[in-house]
């Protein structure tokens, strides 16, 4: 059987229109390689395994600027994880929306979500520009926000908190949405500083990481923890700044709660700083240094110094002082080289501590976090001085040679288990998390190691190992040099070779299916 003239030019009008469909409709599908060796931009097992929990719809509302994707364009990657999230399950219903095109400003702040200046450039001026975005989930008619996220960095934790928040209280029903309850810690403070002064961002930081932060005082934590169960008290941490004003029996009470399976993260040291002053360092006596040092975790009279550390501005002492920057080896610099792999301490980055006690380790229970680097050297007080610990930024020695001792390498922080099942987690430094201290060096780490402590003294171990994953993540938009170098021959392979190459294989596949029908046409016309 031959064909004709007008046949054969229809057949190619036809596979001619075929092959335009099919690339027409490849760009409505989602393909996207993920060729870095820990996956980072892939989802997870700790998300698969949330998602896969999800029975009933899930939505989830990305409300976001177009004039931030403008600006920024890594914002995009938000978009993208968000469509990870919807091709693992599809309960899982994703929308973007602009909230100022369509009015949605007012029903936004009622779910929490508030718009965020950021700064332009355009031309030569600098301007700030009020923008969105937030994600919003919705199920089972209850909600939870994730007031700001301007790129996928450390998204797929935030996700996976709410996401987690969500179904655990899926079962409970509200006649209209409301947010979910996160999980509760308690914070105080031991040391007679101000929780929403001196340590103001501490609280939404905890809120924004999945946390329901309760603030109470030592004397109503006495009350609290008489009223705690057994089962609560591995349940609830209690975070503590400082403790150089705890009474006796406030101690007595945090010592019962913990021996008795309680949770405790406390940041303290044997000394306190006039931190709106002149910096001068005091000894003090604290009543939970004994208790701590019983527990294998004892906090030394000493201030740890270091050749890693923070450099700062001072004004000279000159008869015409000018502005100099000087290293402060008391404001140490944890390196990440000398983190303990351990999930609390791992990833650690840009974590500093102030006026530093040093951690010794006097059980086998206990293991360090963090360690100063090898050159570090210590300072002990000397009650014959008016001033017993040096402070002095210009008077500082700047190695340990210059002291006259050793250098050596001292724990910031520590880890142990008691034996009726409590935890303790210490830090050297009761002004790890004081706001003016990190507003002053700029350092957002020593927040990120809190959360990651809590979530060790919750047993959110799932959530933690994501938290560790979120460290690595970064913005498509923003790869390092050394990961484009080690990035560069699987792209060229996908872009030179696959890509170019994947219309011809289609094409010859076409060839094939054409030929092989024709010549089925053929033989059955000859019959």
């Amino acid at each position: 059987m031959k064909t004709t003239v007008r046949g054969r030019m229809t057949a190619r009008f036809l596979w001619i229109v075929l092959a335009a469909l099919i690339f027409l409709l490849s760009s409505l599908w989602y393909v996207r390689w993920d060729i870095t060796q820990d996956k980072r931009f892939s989802l997870g097992d700790m998300s698969h395994q949330l998602l896969a929990s999800v029975a009933e719809p899930l939505r989830i509302t990305y409300y976001v600027s177009p004039e931030l994707e403008e600006l920024y364009p890594h914002a995009r990657d938000v978009k993208d994880f968000l469509r990870l999230y919807s091709l693992a399950n599809s309960q899982v219903q994703v929308q973007v929306r602009d909230p100022v095109k369509e009015g949605l400003e007012n029903s936004l702040l009622q779910q929490g979500v508030f718009p965020h200046q950021i700064q332009a450039t355009k031309g030569n001026s600098t301007q700030l520009v009020t923008v969105y975005s937030a994600v919003v989930l919705e199920y089972l008619n209850q909600l939870a926000v994730i007031p700001f996220a301007q790129t996928a960095e450390g998204l797929e934790y935030e996700m996976a908190t709410r996401l987690m928040l969500l179904v655990e209280a899926g079962g409970s029903f509200a006649s209209s949405p409301s947010v979910t309850q996160a999980w509760p810690v308690i914070v105080m403070s031991g040391n007679g500083l101000s929780i929403d002064e001196d340590y103001g961002d501490v609280v939404p930081w905890l809120e924004a990481a999945g946390f329901a932060p309760t603030v109470l005082t030592p004397e109503d934590f006495v009350l609290v923890a008489e009223q705690l169960d057994y089962g609560n008290r591995g349940t609830i941490p209690v975070l503590l700044f400082g403790s150089s004003q705890l009474t006796a029996q406030q101690v007595e009470v945090i010592r019962s709660f913990v021996e008795d399976g309680g949770k405790l993260f406390v940041m303290t040291s044997a000394h306190t700083a006039a931190l709106y002053d002149d910096w001068t360092v005091v000894p003090t006596e604290d009543r939970l240094l004994p208790v701590l040092a019983s527990w294998g975790l004892e906090v030394g009279p000493e201030l740890v110094l270091d050749i890693s550390c923070f450099q700062a501005t001072f004004l000279s002492e000159e008869d015409n002082p000018v502005y100099q920057q000087v290293n402060y080896p008391l404001w140490i610099q944890a390196l990440p080289q000398y983190t303990v792999e351990h999930p609390v301490s791992r990833r650690a980055f840009n974590v500093e501590f102030y006026w530093s006690s040093p951690i010794t380790l006097t059980s086998m229970e206990a293991q360090a976090l963090v360690y100063t680097t090898p050159s570090a050297w210590l300072s002990s007080p000397d009650f014959s001085k008016e001033s017993v610990f040096v402070t002095n930024p210009f008077m500082l020695p700047q190695t340990a040679s210059q002291t006259g001792q050793l250098a050596s390498q001292y724990a910031l922080s520590a880890i142990t288990t008691l034996p009726g099942g409590g935890q303790v987690l210490v830090v050297g430094s009761q002004y790890f998390l004081s706001t003016l201290m990190r507003q002053y060096t700029g350092s957002l780490g020593n927040l990120d190691f809190v959360v990651k402590g809590l979530l060790q003294l919750c047993g959110k171990d799932s959530l933690l190992e994501l938290k560790n994953k979120a460290a690595l993540t970064k913005t498509l938009y923003k790869l390092s040099q050394q990961e484009l170098v080690e990035s560069r021959p699987t792209v060229l392979l996908l872009n030179l070779v696959f890509l170019p190459l994947l219309p011809s294989v289609l094409a010859l596949l076409l060839w094939l299916i054409k030929r092989t029908l024709t010549k089925k046409l053929g033989e059955a016309g000859n019959e």
